[in-house]
């Protein structure tokens, strides 16, 4: 979905694809797209018209498979990420790449549509992932706190520390049954919109916590590679932003409460 020019705007996208008889031809750019290196295929969003809506004038967005090795689809490598070493991204070109119709996913321009059936679920896929390295973080810091002694007694006596514990616990809790409970909801089929934007957002904004805390109870040490925290703290960032920015979720989570109202 992401391109240079369009992220979080998904419908401000540029690349397009127009009908050719029974064909498509795509033209357009991509990046940001997860191991498209390595994949067979990409699932890719292109522009396939516009139409009126009470906002205004919106694209309208359809879904393709494309296989690696098709003509006019070539896949270079994309950008050095400080987080998530062991990922890569690419980047996408299409110039008068032709396809069959067979390769549209869903129906035409319902992207949104085919997009809407896993964007929740890889939200609490971020979410979950966040669990785990946060309870790493967290089980680091409260061994360091009751080993490591400085004037005389263990550094988890001191409130300055003991209190970071406590607050790094709690978020953690929250976040965890914030996304165990859509998570079970997704399974029940009732989960909404923001059921699992909540969980995407506390769970990544806990982690960014509790990293930089794990950080600052181990000193110098938590920033040196002989432990992960440093990784950990690392990794952290890009997860407020890719399947949704924070912004995003907040945007979501509040829509869903206004518009009932008229908002």
């Amino acid at each position: 979905m992401t391109e240079p020019g369009a992220g979080s705007d998904l419908r401000g996208m540029k690349a397009s694809a127009r009908r050719d008889g029974d064909d498509w031809i795509l033209n357009g750019t991509k990046h940001f797209i997860s191991h498209a290196d390595i994949a067979d295929f990409s699932i890719v969003f292109m522009a396939t018209g516009e139409e009126d809506t009470p906002r205004g004038v919106k694209k309208k967005i359809t879904a393709f498979f494309v296989d690696k090795g098709t003509p006019g689809f070539t896949i270079r490598d994309g950008y050095r990420n400080v987080s998530h070493r062991g990922y890569t991204n690419a980047v996408l070109e299409f110039d008068d790449c032709r396809l069959p119709s067979s390769a549209v996913l869903g129906e035409v321009d319902k992207g949104f549509e085919v997009a809407n059936t896993w964007l929740g679920a890889t939200r609490l896929q971020v979410a979950a992932t966040c669990l785990g390295r946060a309870e790493r973080a967290l089980q680091h810091s409260v061994e360091y706190a009751a080993e490591r002694k400085q004037f005389g007694q263990q550094i988890g006596k001191f409130q300055g520390v003991s209190f970071k514990l406590a607050d790094m616990a709690t978020e953690l809790k929250a976040a965890n049954l914030l996304t165990w409970e859509a998570g079970w909801k997704f399974d029940q089929g009732t989960v909404t919109e923001s059921d699992m934007s909540m969980a995407k957002l506390k769970a990544t904004e806990m982690l960014a916590m509790v990293a930089d805390e794990a950080i600052q109870i181990h000193g110098g040490m938590g920033l040196m590679d002989e432990l992960p925290l440093e990784r950990i703290w690392r990794d952290a960032r890009v997860e407020r932003i890719w399947e949704g920015t924070s912004e995003i979720q907040r945007h979501i989570i509040s829509r869903e409460m206004l518009r009932p109202l008229g908002g």
